[in-house]
């Protein structure tokens, strides 16, 4: 292992839950803690919802809201949803208690937690993927890497923490137990406005099919996706774009609202966004946050904030592990809470989901509408 890297924490995936993750280890150990992210950090990021909670979050981290520049969260003027009737509710009515929410531009978001994680003595390799995994007999972890100008090289951890999110094939191929309720694929494209400037609500619009999100990420830049199951968009042809286009002019309320707007690129982006579990206890100094350990519907806006309290909890599991049997017994009270969590959610989601009984016949809404 000449010229190897090596590490306490090998943190895989650079967004909000690897980083958060990095953060609390750095803030409250002597850990060494290294991550690697595939992108370059650069591509347009669709942007989440979060709610005022967020912040005492990025408190705990040391990483307070006056850290990120003034556009990095915008306030939510509204939050409409056409789900279940013809009429607009309000969106929290429906799914949570009511609450100021903020739309991130996770462009700013995700580089400014990194930034502090390099100010803090972590080390950052974008634009490098993890190729292939090898537990040694120590129980650390041998990784060999992928960079476009490096090359290959091998980073040796002894924990090793999955944020690589939905796609994550880190944690199958270390035998983990994946369920998988279903295969929701969100297709989307970003808008763009030269002229007048954009309201900042959140629109969701059902249909047959499945359903329309929108949301402004800047004054200037609009997000249109739409959710259905994959077997869906496969056969309506829902990845081309005219197909995509002419499936968005039927809606009533998303097709007015890209009025007088502009594709700013001609691509679409396919994203999954199904749920699943993570069964991982039996793997040994390894454990997964965010998407990698549970994945949330969209429609629940969980993502950002799961990701960075799942990081936040695993760093202190990782951090007060000074033994095998402490970090199992505590790795295993973590997949308990984590369970606890999905079961809430669940129950959530069927409730949500059975609001819409216009198409209760069809597949896409029928599955949803039973645990």
């Amino acid at each position: 292992m000449i010229n190897a890297h090596e590490c306490d924490v090998l943190v895989v995936g650079a967004g909000p839950g690897g980083a958060s993750t990095a953060l609390n280890l750095l803030n409250h150990t002597d850990l060494s803690v290294t991550l690697i992210e595939g992108s370059d950090l650069q591509r347009l990021r669709i942007g989440e919802s979060v709610s005022a909670s967020m912040f005492s979050v990025l408190d705990y981290l040391q990483v307070p809201k006056s850290s990120f520049t003034s556009n990095c969260f915008t306030p939510t003027q509204g939050n409409s949803a056409f789900w279940g009737s013809d009429k607009s509710a309000n969106r929290h009515a429906i799914f949570a208690p009511d609450r100021a929410t903020f739309q991130v531009n996770r462009e700013i978001f995700d580089l400014t937690l990194l930034e502090n994680v390099l100010s803090r003595g972590g080390i950052v390799f974008p634009r490098t993927k993890s190729k292939t995994v090898t537990q040694l007999k120590d129980d650390r972890y041998l990784v060999e890497v992928s960079h476009p100008e490096r090359g290959k090289f091998e980073i040796v951890c002894k924990y090793l923490v999955d944020a690589s999110g939905r796609n994550s094939s880190l944690s199958k191929s270390l035998g983990a137990s994946v369920t998988q309720y279903d295969r929701l694929t969100g297709v989307g494209a970003f808008y763009k406005t030269d002229t007048t400037l954009l309201e900042q609500i959140q629109l969701i619009e059902s249909d047959e099919f499945g359903w329309w999100y929108s949301a402004a990420l800047s004054d200037r830049i609009l997000v249109v996706t739409y959710f259905s199951d994959f077997e869906l968009i496969s056969k309506m042809k829902l990845n081309r774009k005219q197909q995509w286009q002419n499936h968005l002019e039927k809606s009533e309320y998303m097709s007015r609202r890209i009025e007088g707007l502009h594709f700013i690129d001609d691509n679409l982006w396919i994203r999954p966004a199904g749920t699943h579990f993570n069964h991982f206890t039996h793997i040994k100094n390894y454990l997964p946050v965010g998407d990698a350990a549970c994945a949330f519907d969209p429609i629940s806006s969980m993502g950002l904030g799961f990701a960075m309290t799942s990081g936040c909890q695993v760093a202190t599991i990782i951090g007060n592990s000074t033994s095998t049997n402490g970090f199992n017994t505590n790795s295993q009270t973590y997949q308990q809470d984590l369970a606890r969590q999905f079961e809430q959610y669940l129950n959530l989601k069927l409730q949500f989901y059975n609001k819409e009984q216009r198409w209760s016949d069809v597949s896409f809404w029928a599955k949803r509408q039973q645990l």
